[in-house]
């Protein structure tokens, strides 16, 4: 019996438009080696993902997408600009380092994403264009998806949200140094339960992180 022809799961991407999100998941990456024109870098990398509670796919469940970003604070990265641009103000100095911004604060937060398509052989995929908080008295749905926190910090490791994960995040973070000294520590890392961050009520005036 011969194997049928490869014929690729026909996933529909996420809809064009403006779209209520909530972040459902935060995911530390580890470094990665990153090739740019010629250069190689190895820089630490974060996964957000975020669900669209008002755009259900065919089964019901709500759309979701996500966005790697580098874990930078720098004026010009893309994680910084887009949660300036989600908190409706800019960091300090301050927010940066030991006792400063926590990323994991996102979870659970409401947001307002700009997702554009873009056509790449002959598919069509979602990327985010714009972060922005939803305006006051905007109604907030309750997200469907568990609240994820994934870090590769020691005190905050844990194996079962890693077990949990797809294979190929899992990949992705395996090939982390941050990873591999885990596994090589003579002590087992502690495991610990991922906060839960979930609330459904925001107060109009500011967003929560």
């Amino acid at each position: 019996m011969m194997l049928p022809p490869n014929e690729a799961a026909d996933f529909k991407p996420v809809p064009a438009g403006t779209h209520m999100a909530l972040c459902y998941r935060v995911i530390d990456l580890g470094t990665q080696t990153v090739e740019w024109q010629g250069d190689i870098k190895h820089q630490r990398k974060a996964l957000l993902s975020w669900e669209l509670p008002t755009e259900p796919m065919e089964d019901g469940r709500p759309f979701t997408i996500s966005q790697r970003y580098t874990l930078s604070s720098h004026e010009k990265a893309n994680l910084r600009r887009d949660l300036e641009s989600w908190r409706g103000k800019r960091f300090t100095e301050a927010d940066f380092g030991p006792g400063g911004f926590d990323i994991k604060n996102v979870l659970g937060v409401p947001c307002l994403l700009g997702v554009i398509h873009a056509e790449k052989n002959g598919k069509t995929y979602a990327n985010i264009a714009s972060i922005s908080a939803p305006p006051k008295g905007m109604d907030i749905p309750k997200g469907a998806n568990d609240h994820v926190y994934f870090s590769l910090e020691t005190d905050q490791f844990s194996a079962g949200v890693y077990e949990s994960l797809s294979s190929g995040i899992r990949n992705v973070i395996a090939q982390s140094p941050e990873y591999q000294a885990l596994l090589t520590t003579t002590d087992e890392p502690p495991a610990q339960d991922a906060p839960d961050a979930r609330t459904d009520d925001f107060e109009d005036s500011e967003i929560p992180f």
